[in-house]
């Protein structure tokens, strides 16, 4: 049995009507004389005048000149001329039946008068048609107008009554039998145009899709698109209907409109939700099928309004679906194990069976698709959420959706958050705070000096903060310092995980993968980070997001918007690049002098989490309260602006002064920036240079280059090799050879169109003190081979309390902390790359301030 195009409709399309009086019943013939015949029986046809002839797309070759065959395929689609398939007479197996038409349903506009038909064909079959002005019809229907069926009858109706939606013209005509208003849309299933939907606004409107999965697509979409134009939806999925079914067939079976009416205006789609338990729910409403594919569809079925009773439906903005338990409040995402987990365990609980495999990815996939068009958008949190001075931090408890409260001056704990927490599997459960509690035991576990701890604090209560950018957290500090240690100490306190340390990661995708899964970012033993992960950190650090596809063969992106915050250690630094640089908090481990059993210590700490939990959101409700007190002029603003009033203010609510904190910021400012020089062979070179010529230079950037060979490092292979890549290694290092009062500007082009730059020592201002970085003194700054920049101070210079400030320079722009017995006469502020520093124990309540 051969599948082709019924050639008379073509053959009507491409060559008009034909000739009346020269044509017969089994053949059609065109033109004046009829030369050109077409044969209906064999589906040929053939030009006496040309002598040639052929099928059906050699019809369209001859007309139109498209020979390829799916060229001409789509020609045929587009023309709305649908391929025929004869059938077998059952009477003679051998012999094909021609498709003949069977019934026609016209759809008519406002004024009865008719834009097109509907034609079924027995075989079953459906065609449209329009009238051509001449008393035929044209079998193409593009560019009409497109109307719901029966749109007089929909016109004339009360306003206030249901209107019935279904799939097909012979469900409307059922419907309207028995008294009431239905309609749809031409084409069936998915075939819903946008133009119909107006006639829908603020109108009362059930949607009766037929049971099969194309039909609860195409309810869903057509629900979505009614509601947007104000019209009441409910899509009613009506009871013990078989696989395929459709309305007319319920009431074959024996359904009333009395039934119909009454489960309209029940609610839950139709079904009492309290009033009967679930197996009695399931028997009358989903009987089972006669054979294993009814059973299947009645079983998914099942599954769907188990999730509907017992679960709210949402997305967020990148439309995942998340479903909420009506009873605990726990948002799970619908696409994860746990919520599969959850379905299932609570499915068999209440009916006592195991759904099969089949039916569970079928009720999944409906339920997406209700989530998506259905259910309300909101956004999804990690254990933090809140703006503006009110803040929640999700406790995790299972069985529960308790969370604190946090706002300026209290904390509370409450049932209920006003947002919308997921619990990734490795996310684990908080303590309950309890207030009144010291911050001091954090300490003993956490290895950080004194002179660094309110930078720590003040991250950790940032952490709380997801509406402004989190600085990353980086901990140094050689082998055997408790690194791990004191980062595991912080991240247990805030956001505990099933994995709070996690190896370094080996891809851009790994980074963002983490933080879709985790509160806060955690790696550790980092020696080195590309420059493309330390861009995604930036990224992740204040809010962004990455996207790959799905599947190799789509064109559907997965999207990842995230912003966390990060803490990573290593024994160097791995933090390089200038902008993660300002967006970095660095603190050195010191060397640990008498070490503790670890088993006791992390005993110790366990038991007293939920007094620590509630210390520091004591801390945070104060320093939230003394923020709007805390200013920092302008021209001393750092990049981390917020992070550094939040601090002054944390150091503030554990009577600390505001200043001790910019001290302490300041100095970790000052460690960055030499960072920065050191891994920049270029700006070590420059700092060399303006040592030999205080007065810098304006010239070429080839001529630069040139200058700038002899203080290249040594050993150095990333030296640019152009005057083009030399721009680009002084744009990078400009903002802290800025710091160094190195002015590097590119001056654009000149004459003959060569790009000038200017590198000259950066002219005093009359700045404020914290923010300025002093101009190197010539006769105390030395950069050797290695391009580390090292200051010394002898003990003669300093003041009171161990301070010394510069020559030249405005008044506290750098001061530096001497030891205890004031008797070290230099304080090496190199990066850390090249090696970390080392602190005794008896020096580790000692501040270094390093500005």
């Amino acid at each position: 049995m051969t599948i082709s195009f019924d050639i008379e409709q073509v053959a009507r399309h491409l060559l008009g009507e034909p000739n009346a009086n020269m044509s017969k019943p089994t053949e059609l013939r065109f033109g004046t004389r009829g030369s050109l015949a077409v044969n209906l029986d064999k589906g040929t046809w053939f030009s006496h005048e040309e002598h040639v002839g052929g099928g059906v797309l050699d019809l369209i070759a001859r007309e139109t000149g498209i020979t390829a065959r799916a060229e001409q395929l789509a020609w045929l689609e587009s023309q709305g001329l649908r391929e025929q398939k004869p059938t077998q007479c059952p009477a003679s197996p051998n012999v094909l039946v021609k498709p003949k038409i069977d019934t026609t349903y016209a759809y008519k506009d406002e004024k009865g008068r008719t834009l097109f038909e509907v034609v079924r064909f027995e075989p079953k079959d459906f065609r449209q048609r329009q009238p051509d002005g001449k008393g035929g019809w044209d079998w193409s229907v593009k560019g009409v107008r497109q109307v719901p069926y029966h749109l007089p009858q929909l016109l004339a109706a009360d306003p206030g009554a249901w209107v019935f939606i279904v799939e097909g013209e012979k469900d409307v005509l059922r419907l309207e039998s028995v008294g009431l208003i239905a309609t749809c849309n031409a084409g069936g299933a998915g075939k819903w145009p946008d133009e119909l939907t107006e006639h829908f606004r603020d109108r009362r409107v059930v949607i009766l899709p037929d049971n099969d999965e194309p039909g609860h697509r195409h309810a869903d979409m057509v629900a979505a698109k009614l509601e947007a134009f104000g019209a009441y939806v409910r899509v009613l999925c009506l009871p013990a209907l078989p696989h395929k079914g459709d309305v007319s067939d319920w009431l074959d079976a024996g359904g009333s409109v009395e039934r119909l009416l009454k489960l309209v205006e029940l609610p839950g789609n139709g079904l009492p939700e309290d009033d009967a338990p679930a197996e009695q729910l399931v028997e009358e409403t989903f009987a089972p099928g006669d054979d294993e594919d009814d059973e299947k569809q009645s079983q998914a079925s099942q599954l769907v309004k188990f999730v509907e009773q017992r679960f709210e439906l949402f997305h967020d903005a990148n439309k995942d679906v998340f479903a909420r338990d009506r009873k605990t409040g726990e948002v799970r995402n619908l696409a994860s194990r746990q919520f599969r987990d959850c379905l299932l365990a609570g499915f068999y609980t209440d009916t006592g069976k195991a759904p099969r495999d089949q039916s569970l990815r079928e009720a999944l996939a409906t339920l997406a698709g209700l989530g998506r068009f259905h259910g309300e958008c909101l956004a999804v949190h990690l254990r933090t959420a809140g703006a503006a001075g009110e803040y929640f931090l999700d406790l995790a408890a299972p069985g529960s959706s308790r969370a604190v409260r946090l706002l300026p001056g209290r904390w509370e704990i409450v049932d209920k958050a006003d947002a919308a927490f997921v619990r990734p599997e490795s996310m684990q459960a908080l303590p309950e705070p309890i207030p009144g509690g010291s911050i001091d035991p954090v300490w003993r576990v956490a290895n950080i000096p004194p002179g660094s701890r309110l930078l720590a604090l003040a991250w950790l209560v940032e952490c709380l903060r997801p509406d402004t950018p989190y600085p990353v957290l980086e901990l140094l500090g050689e082998q055997g310092s408790a690194k791990s240690t004191t980062q595991t100490a912080l991240r247990r306190l805030i956001d505990p995980n099933a994995c709070d340390l996690r190896g370094s990661p080996k891809s851009v995708e790994d980074i963002f993968v983490s933080a879709g899964a985790c509160c806060l970012v955690s790696y550790e033993n980092v020696s080195h980070l590309p420059a493309p992960m330390q861009d995604a950190l930036c990224v992740l650090a204040t809010g962004g997001g990455f996207a790959k596809r799905k599947l190799y063969s789509d064109s559907e992106e997965s999207v990842i918007s995230v912003k966390r915050p990060i803490v990573l250690n290593g024994i160097s630094a791995a933090v390089t690049a200038q902008d993660l640089v300002d967006r970095t908090i660095t603190i050195e481990t010191p060397v640990i002098g008498e070490r503790l059993e670890v088993t006791a210590l992390w005993q110790a700490f366990e038991a007293e989490r939920g007094r620590l939990l509630g210390a520091l959101l004591d801390i945070a409700a104060k320093a939230l309260a003394l923020l709007p007190d805390m200013h920092i002029p302008a021209e001393d603003r750092p990049r981390l602006v917020e992070f550094a009033r939040l601090g002054m203010a944390v150091a503030a609510a554990v009577r600390q002064e505001p200043e001790d904190f910019m001290r302490e910021f300041n100095a970790c400012r000052q460690e960055s920036l030499s960072r920065t020089i050191d891994a920049s062979p270029v700006a070590a070179a420059v700092v060399d240079m303006i040592e030999a010529r205080p007065s810098g230079m304006t010239a070429p950037a080839k001529e630069v280059l040139s200058a700038l060979e002899q203080y290249r490092p040594t050993g150095c292979d990333s030296w640019p090799k152009s005057p083009k890549g030399l721009g680009d290694a002084l744009r990078r290092a400009a903002p802290a050879l800025r710091q160094l009062g190195i002015d590097c500007k590119c001056l654009g082009k000149g004459s003959g169109g060569v790009v000038r730059w200017e590198v000259r020592r950066k002219l005093p201002d009359s700045k404020s003190q914290m923010s300025q970085v002093p101009n190197p003194p010539t006769e105390k700054l030395g950069l050797g081979t290695s391009g580390t920049w090292r200051q010394e101070i002898s003990s003669s210079d300093t003041g009171e309390y161990g301070k010394r400030k510069l020559p030249n320079q405005s008044r506290a722009s750098r001061e530096v902390v001497q030891n205890d017995q004031k008797t070290a006469n230099q304080h090496d502020i190199t990066t850390c790359t090249t090696s970390s520093r080392e602190v005794s124990s008896a020096d580790s309540a000692q501040d270094w301030e390093d500005f």
